[in-house]
């Protein structure tokens, strides 16, 4: 926010004409109100005052706190023209009002607000005289008379004794949260405006805010892919955490579901089949954490598709003796082949592949090219005929002596993708990283150093005469 300028402070001062309202109005809200991508920065200096401010309120918004602070502050600055008195800038800042001039009534009511600084009349009159304007020069005068307005309408309510006053108050931090999407803060603004005194239009703006913004239900969520289907009913809010039986609030076919968990802001329902349509119900009454219920009860048609077709891996880590080995575990779903390929990375490239984090890792295409071309070479690729059971996970050990009869000791990485998966070059692929050798190495640590032990992985006795680089 630029200062207001020494010349035009002397100038202001001195001179027995004073600047047009249009022309103080215009200044003011240019350096009264910061732009949109700067409020984040309203929560530095300002930020102590506006919680401790809030702190003694029934009603506490940091995002009102703060547009009350930062208002005040520049309040504190304005030089109001000798011989003006708080009386007659107030005066005349009603009559402004009444003859429709709400430029002219922000410029005076500006002067009352700089003269007394806690009056509640004054500021509640800077409110509605810069709510009051309806033909804004542009978007960034349009936004900076609803972030003025919220603003000086806060520091009314701080400062207001009488109910009435408290109330018409927190109306305009409503109206003002609520132009710039701060729906939760604006809801409660108007709550608690009614709280104090009912009137039709804050009633109206509430329960149209209520409806739309309020506690409600966001989406939902059939995870059809695990073994077990689910379905997760997400709402706008966090749910009641103490003493909530959430299972009275649903009902699926018309029955009672048969597991119910809520987890932070969704609620997740259990006992679903694959290839099923339900009738869920959520009843209104649920209730969330803020202490609002859900209005409606809401019908939600799921359909569970069958699983996707997917592959993988059942470790992240193998080793495979030379000879005798049975295969590498690879679960499938809903598929009946899968295309297969091993990479090998030579024995001076496996620091690289370490290093640059490729190592032990899901490969995507792109990786696997990467792979291929920097730290080693392709040495087979096939597909597999797998077993289909509906839905259901199905285990196949791939044979390595099989894809490769003349198998050399190495790091290898093997990729699966079953036949109808979707899936994209830089997506992960199942991948399964495997050490082949007949070496076994241990190695412990003492105080006299670090033991290495190497066995024969088909025998499990020791080797002689092997050489280990540390």
């Amino acid at each position: 926010m630029s200062p207001v300028s020494p010349t035009v402070r002397q100038r202001f001062h001195t001179s027995p004409l004073r600047l047009s309202a249009v022309g103080v109005t215009a200044l003011a809200l240019t350096w009264a109100a910061p732009t949109p991508r700067s409020v984040s920065q309203l929560y530095g200096a300002q930020l102590f005052w506006a919680t401790a401010q809030a702190a003694q309120s029934e009603f506490a918004s940091r995002i009102a706190a703060t547009d009350a602070a930062r208002y005040r502050k520049f309040i504190e600055k304005r030089v109001v023209a000798p011989g003006v008195t708080f009386r007659r800038a107030r005066a005349k800042a009603r009559q402004a009002m009444s003859a429709s001039d709400a430029r002219a009534a922000i410029d005076h009511y500006a002067d009352a607000v700089a003269l007394n600084r806690e009056d509640p009349t004054a500021w509640l009159g800077l409110a509605q005289a810069l709510e009051a304007i309806t033909n804004p020069a542009s978007n960034q005068e349009k936004y900076n008379l609803r972030v003025n307005a919220g603003g000086a309408a806060y520091r009314a309510y701080e400062l207001a004794t009488r109910t009435g006053m408290k109330a018409r108050a927190l109306a305009i931090v409503g109206r003002s949260l609520r132009s710039r999407s701060q729906f939760r803060p604006a809801i409660n603004a108007f709550k608690a405006s009614l709280d104090l005194l009912e009137t039709p239009d804050v009633r109206a703006a509430y329960a149209s805010l209520r409806a739309e913004k309020g506690f409600r239900i966001v989406n939902y969520d059939v995870e059809a892919d695990a073994v077990r289907p689910r379905v997760c009913v997400r709402f706008s809010e966090a749910l009641a955490k103490r003493n909530v039986d959430f299972a009275k609030f649903f009902s699926v076919n018309g029955r009672d579901p048969a597991a119910v968990r809520a987890e932070g802001r969704q609620i997740c329902l259990d006992g679903f089949t694959h290839g099923e349509r339900y009738a869920v119900t959520v009843r209104a009454g649920l209730p969330s954490e803020i202490g609002e219920t859900l209005l409606k009860t809401a019908p939600l048609t799921v359909y569970v598709r069958d699983r996707s077709a997917s592959v993988r891996f059942t470790g992240r880590n193998y080793v495979l003796p030379r000879t005798g080995q049975q295969g590498i575990p690879l679960v499938t779903v809903n598929t009946d082949r899968v295309a297969l390929q091993m990479y090998r990375i030579g024995d001076r490239s496996i620091a690289r592949a370490v290093l640059d984090g490729s190592f032990n890792q899901q490969l995507s295409r792109y990786a696997t090219q990467e792979l291929r071309d920097k730290f080693g070479a392709a040495v087979w690729s096939g597909t597999l005929d797998v077993r289909r059971d509906l839905n259901k996970d199905v285990t196949t050990a791939v044979s390595v002596s099989e894809a490769l009869p003349t198998i050399k000791p190495g790091v290898y990485a093997m990729t699966a993708r079953a036949e109808g998966e979707k899936t994209r070059n830089w997506s992960p692929r199942a991948t399964q990283w495997f050490v082949i050798s007949d070496l076994g190495v241990t190695a412990l640590k003492g105080q006299d150093g670090i033991h290495a032990m190497v066995r024969s992985l088909e025998t499990a006795k020791p080797v002689a005469g092997a050489t280990v680089d540390l």
